[in-house]
């Protein structure tokens, strides 16, 4: 149920406010709620250099290992910052 997700992570937020994942995860979740302008202002609090390992294929399926409907809604997100075409290296 995600609006049942949605409360998990802000208490979740709430328990880890600085976590790049919480954040991200939050972004998700807002942006699959229909709200992209609140879901891009939630990632973009996650620092540049941090921010950067969510466009990168590896993470997401292996070090955090997202489901496939996260990172869709994931791409939708890193697209609209213009993070999709940056990379680490950058």
């Amino acid at each position: 149920d995600p609006q049942s997700a949605l409360d998990l992570i802000k208490r979740v937020a709430v328990r880890f406010p600085e976590a790049p994942e919480v954040r991200a995860a939050y972004a998700v979740l807002l942006s699959a709620g229909g709200d992209a302008v609140a879901a891009q202002r939630k990632f973009l609090e996650i620092p540049d250099r941090a921010r950067l390992k969510y466009v990168d294929t590896a993470y997401l399926t292996q070090t955090i290992a997202w489901p496939p409907a996260m990172r869709d809604e994931l791409g939708k997100i890193t697209q609209a910052v213009g993070d999709a075409t940056r990379s680490v290296a950058n």
